[in-house]
Parts: structure tokens; sequence; C-alpha cells
């Protein structure tokens, strides 16, 4: 018989709901057999105590005698990243520097999920563990040697690496949805100014090459002269959806039609968000099926009409 005991305190009863709901989800999904594995529940003035028991229907090998350990290991693990990442993210805004965005959490938590994605992701690629398999092997490492786990103290304490990384995600996901929230309210700012502007022209195609490089005609396939736009702007947008964006605004079309443009782009994106249903976007005229070097933009296409 196999004994590990895992400690609570009494006073984070949500603590220790979760870890009661997280072992059954735990143990109606892992069938452990041959090892049988129970896990008592006890209350003291100041924890709650999990006494994991376990039962070999054989003699107990090397391979058996790790079940218990790599399950309650797997329920430490489960238990810090569902409750204690949450909570200890949601903390982190109440630096003196963040508190104003407290009630902002819900809202850029997922940036710091899809950062730990990256991160992990990073992480396989590099042949290192992801976050969760090095939560789990160092519970299991500590419980393969002891058997009594704190498991408040042990989080605070025996998990230090994983503490940096969650501030290192908090950090980063924090940016991505400042980022995002001023890319949000620029796209708002053009949305308005484009609504309140005289159209220029009835349409423009806009004709994406390889190369990065674009060209604008009009509604009678006429290339538009772009030269003079910088002088207008006052500069040159580094990032082609940039300048796209910046000459449509200068040119004022009434329809907007991108050639060549895949669907998930930046830029269609980008421009379905600034000039919303004005923008139509084409892969089958002869803009799009002729290769950049033979376009003859000689022959109308039904955009035109």
């Amino acid at each position: 018989m196999q004994t590990v005991s895992v400690f609570l305190q009494s006073t984070h009863q949500h603590y220790i709901e979760r870890f009661r709901h997280i072992l059954q989800s735990m143990q109606e999904m892992i069938d452990t057999s041959p090892v049988r594995i129970e896990c008592r529940v006890e209350e003291h003035e100041c924890h709650t105590q999990f006494r994991f028991v376990s039962w070999s229907r054989e003699e107990y090998t090397c391979d058996t005698l790790e079940y218990m350990a790599s399950f309650v290991a797997l329920v430490i693990t489960e238990w810090t990243m569902q409750v204690v990442e949450v909570e200890m993210l949601r903390s982190f805004l109440k630096r003196k520097e963040h508190r104003a965005l407290i009630h902002k959490f819900d809202e850029i938590y997922p940036y710091i999920q899809f950062v730990f994605h990256e991160l992990d992701e990073v992480r396989e690629n590099m042949n290192r563990s992801t976050r969760k398999a090095a939560i789990y092997e160092q519970v299991l490492q500590y419980i393969e040697e002891e058997q009594y786990l704190y498991l408040e103290g042990f989080v605070k304490f025996r998990l230090k690496n994983y503490h940096i990384l969650l501030d290192k995600a908090f950090d980063m996901g924090l940016q991505q949805y400042q980022q995002d929230k001023e890319y949000q309210e620029f796209v708002e700012l053009l949305r308005f100014f484009v609504s309140k502007q005289e159209h220029r022209y009835p349409l423009v195609h806009v004709v994406l090459r390889e190369s990065h490089e674009f060209f604008m005609y009009d509604q009678e396939d006429t290339k538009i002269d772009l030269s003079q736009l910088e002088a207008i702007l006052g500069f040159k947008p580094d990032r082609q959806e940039d300048y796209i964006v910046s000459a449509l605004i200068a040119l004022a079309p009434e329809k907007i039609v991108i050639h060549g443009a895949e669907e998930s782009s930046l830029l269609l994106q980008t421009m379905q968000a600034v000039f919303g249903d004005r923008v139509l976007a084409c892969v089958s005229c002869a803009h799009c099926l002729t290769t950049p070097g033979n376009l003859d933009f000689q022959f109308s296409s039904h955009y035109n009409t």
C-alpha cells in the first residue's frame, strides 16, 4: 500500500472545492489499472487533507509504483493551471501601473492564453517541456520523495520558474491587448473619417504583386499615379497595408476591388475594417488569373460594369 497526502488551507474553500472537482474528473477519465487509487478527505482545524491510498492487485513493480505518484501529480498540475494560474494572472493587474485595468481581466486573458500557446509551441520545437509538463515533472519529483505536500506553499516556493513564465506571458499578453485596443480605436477613427468623405472615384482596383508591390487602377482600368501621394501624406508608410489604406483614403473611392489578397490576409481585414462593405475581394478575373508580368488592363472586368 502507498499513501500520499495533499494539504490545502481550510481558509481557501474555493481551492478545496476546485481540487475536489478536478480530482473527481480525473478519477472518471483515467484508468489506473492494475493499481487501485482511492482518496480519503479529512477535515482538520487548519487544513483539508486529501489522503491518496493505492493498492496493487499484483506485487508492486517499478511501473506500478509510479501509478500513484503520476496520478496525484496530474491532479495537482491541472489544479495549478486551472485555479492558481488564473488567480495569479489576475493579481498582476493589482500592480500600481496596471490597477486601472483590473476590471478588464476577462478581455486581457485570451491574449495571455495566446501567448502561452506560442511559448509552449516554441519550447516544444526546442525539445523543452511545456509549462504543463514542467509543473508535472516538479510535482512528480517531489512526491516520489515525500509523502506530504502542502499545496499552496509548494506552488509559491517550489514553482518559481513557473511564476517567472506567468509574469513574462502576462506582460506580453497585456502589451498585445493594448496594441490591439489602440489599433481598434485608430480604425474607428478612420471609419468615421471615411464615412464623411465625398467620393472622388466610383471604383478603384487594388492589384497586388508577388514582390509586395501594388498598383491601383480606376474604373476605366487606367493606372492611378500615386507619385504625389507621399507629398500629400508627408511620409511614406513602411508597411504595405498602411500604404494602401492611406492611398485609398486619399483617393476616396465609392467601391474598392482588391485582387490577389488571401481571405485571411491582414491587408484585406484592415481594408474591410476601415471601408466596410465598400471592399470586394476578387480571385477570378483577368487581374487575378494573369501572371503579374503579363497583366493586360485593357480588358475590362465585370467589376467595371
